[in-house]
């Protein structure tokens, strides 16, 4: 599975937002472009629509005027705001509004100030944030590792399996879905983490069991593929 640089990474990420489709275990394709984080963006509120746990907000940037979908919160018409980084989704469909959008961009969040809050970390900087190492999980009879999982995924294809595994990120509501990203301290070469999609929810640091049907190649359109996915996943413990 190839990752994609994240934008944000959003969004996913946020991937990812409303967009959907997080990041961890998708390919991009042709319909969708990364905008450099290191880009701040002067704009001004238009018009904000509700989206539920994300809002819709149409923005003037210079002379330019386009959508943006952004996790919700307090949103002044006619403020100026600022933005960095994003992803640019072309002909997205939100099922909440009933609307198509030909181009929209989808970001971590807006800000009232032009400088960027620097939170333990250098926003600028070119290399990848490393990822969360863990000690390998201990498992109950029946759960498997996520090595294994990786490694044999097509013996488990359109199979129920049972995981284990702590929390490192969650978007919540995207496609009439929650979508949690689980590490268990085993990895392949390509992956690390499993995404899950669920109408459940938990946290991040959460250690959860799971269990749910394995999918390969999902493909949601936008330009999201996931190599391998659980879906209707059920919280057991």
């Amino acid at each position: 599975m190839k990752n994609s640089r994240p934008f944000l990474v959003m969004f996913l990420s946020l991937v990812l937002l409303i967009s959907c489709k997080d990041k961890s275990n998708y390919s991009k394709i042709n319909n969708s472009e990364t905008i450099k984080s290191s880009n701040s963006h002067k704009i001004i509120i238009n018009e904000v629509v509700d989206g539920g746990s994300y809002a819709y907000i149409k923005v003037k940037e210079n002379e330019n005027e386009y959508w943006m979908a952004i996790p919700n919160s307090n949103i002044v018409v006619g403020e100026t705001y600022y933005y960095n980084g994003g992803m640019v989704m072309k002909n997205f469909e939100s099922k909440q509004l009933n609307k198509i959008f030909d181009r929209i961009i989808f970001a971590e969040g807006i800000r009232q100030t032009e400088q960027v809050e620097v939170k333990n970390e250098n926003p600028h900087a070119k290399t990848a944030q490393k990822p969360q190492i863990i000690t390998k999980l201990d498992k109950s009879e029946g759960e498997l590792y996520l090595e294994e999982l990786f490694n044999k995924k097509n013996n488990f294809s359109g199979k129920e399996v049972e995981v284990k595994g702590i929390v490192v990120k969650v978007n919540k509501s995207i496609l009439d879905r929650n979508w949690i990203h689980v590490i268990d301290g085993t990895k392949t070469s390509e992956n690390s983490s499993l995404t899950i999609t669920t109408s459940e929810l938990a946290k991040v640091g959460d250690t959860i069991t799971v269990k749910g049907i394995i999918i390969l190649n999902k493909d949601f359109g936008h330009g999201y593929v996931y190599d391998i996915l659980l879906e209707e996943g059920k919280i057991v413990q």
